[in-house]
C-alpha cells in the first residue's frame, strides 16, 4: 500500500469522509506547496502540546497555567444547580457561544447507535456518573440531556437517563430532556439559538 493509499485511508476516519473525498484530500496534499504541508503538519503535532481535555467537562481547551480544568468550569459565575450533557465539543462551541444557557457542562464523547454493544466504552458514562456525585455536593439539581434530534440521539437520551437514575434519586436530581424545536435529524451543532432557546425552555 502506497502512502497516498494510507493518507486516504487516514482521511476516511473523518467524521462525514467518504473514500471519495477522501482521496479528493490527499490529491489537494500532493498539490499544494511543500511549505503548507509542512505547516499543516506542524499544527497536527502541536494539538498535543498546546490542547488539553478537562477533567471536569472533558472538553478541549487551550493549555494555560497549567489547570486541568477550561475556563468555563472555573468560572465561579456559572450556576452550579443545571449540568448539560452533550454529544461533543462542537455541540459546546454552538451553545456556549449563543450565551443562552449559564450552567455547567459535560462532554460525553459520542451517541449510541440502537443496539450497539457496550455502551459504557463508546461515552464516559462512568465519567459522568462521577460528575454527577461530586456536582451533587455542589448543588446540583438538574441535569439537562441534550442530544441530536435523530433516533441515536434519543437511544443515548434513554440509556443515560437510565444509568443515571439511580444516583439521581439518591441525591434528588431531576433528569429533563429538551423540548420540541429542534427539526427530526437536526444535530446541537447546527442549530440556532431560537430553537435551542425555545427546546431549553420547553425541557420536560
Amino acid at each position: 500500500m502506497s502512502i497516498l493509499d494510507t493518507l486516504t485511508d487516514s482521511f476516511k476516519r473523518f467524521p462525514g469522509i467518504g473514500s471519495r473525498q477522501a482521496r479528493r484530500f490527499a490529491y489537494f496534499l500532493l498539490n499544494s506547496p511543500e511549505s503548507f504541508r509542512n505547516e499543516l503538519a506542524q499544527q497536527i503535532s502541536g494539538l498535543s502540546s498546546e490542547i488539553k481535555q478537562c477533567a471536569s467537562c472533558y472538553r478541549f481547551f487551550r493549555k494555560e497555567n497549567g489547570t486541568t480544568l477550561c475556563p468555563t468550569c472555573i468560572d465561579p459565575a456559572r450556576d452550579n444547580t443545571t449540568l448539560l450533557v452533550l454529544e461533543k465539543d462542537m455541540d459546546f462551541e454552538n451553545i456556549h457561544g449563543m450565551g443562552a444557557y449559564s450552567g455547567r457542562y459535560f462532554i460525553l464523547g459520542g451517541s449510541l447507535p440502537i443496539l450497539s454493544d457496550d455502551p459504557a466504552r463508546r461515552i464516559r458514562i462512568r465519567q459522568l456518573l462521577t460528575r454527577v456525585e461530586s456536582g451533587a455536593s455542589q448543588g446540583l439539581k438538574e441535569i439537562i440531556l441534550a442530544f441530536g434530534a435523530n433516533a441515536e440521539g434519543e437511544n443515548t437520551a434513554q440509556y443515560v437517563s437510565k444509568t443515571l437514575a439511580p444516583i439521581a434519586e439518591k441525591h434528588t436530581i431531576t433528569i429533563t430532556v429538551l423540548g420540541k424545536g429542534l427539526s427530526t435529524g437536526t444535530e446541537l451543532e447546527y442549530s440556532d439559538s431560537d430553537t435551542f432557546v425555545h427546546a431549553l425552555r420547553n425541557r420536560r
